[in-house]
């Protein structure tokens, strides 16, 4: 303890705001996001911890990050279904920290367009109904 400070996981300090429980309820997907989804991902970030909770909801999570790092893949064992990065190509880090507005929009639209190509293939499988 440093001058009466006490230390607490990142993510029971965010969720004191969040109302995330509240949220889920009303949900059908979550979209959270994270600098880098690698291997330590697991290890407290928030986009676990919100993936783990979203499960007790029995809803699909998408990690949206700036990079995929080494094994990402181990997120599919904590909850997280799928993620994509923001980058659509190779850049320096001044140049998507001065793009992030725009590389979260263009990352957050391909998301949703792949949702909406999910949506009409399920919709594909569907018997079509009889009019008699």
């Amino acid at each position: 303890m440093i001058l009466g400070a006490t230390l607490h996981p990142r993510y029971d300090i965010v969720m004191q705001y969040l109302e995330l429980d509240t949220r889920l309820q009303n949900a059908d997907l979550v979209i959270t996001a994270e600098g880098s989804i690698d291997f330590q991902t697991p290890r407290g970030k928030i986009p676990v911890e919100v993936a783990q909770r979203a499960k007790q909801y029995g809803l699909p999570v998408v990690a949206i990050a700036g990079t995929i790092g080494q094994d990402a893949r181990v997120n599919f064992d904590y909850g997280i279904d799928a993620f994509s990065t923001i980058l659509q190509e190779p850049c320096s880090l001044p140049d998507a920290i001065a793009d992030a507005c725009d590389l979260l929009t263009f990352a957050a639209e391909r998301v949703m367009r792949l949702i909406l190509v999910g949506q009409q293939l399920a919709e594909l499988e569907q018997p079509a109904a009889l009019s008699v």
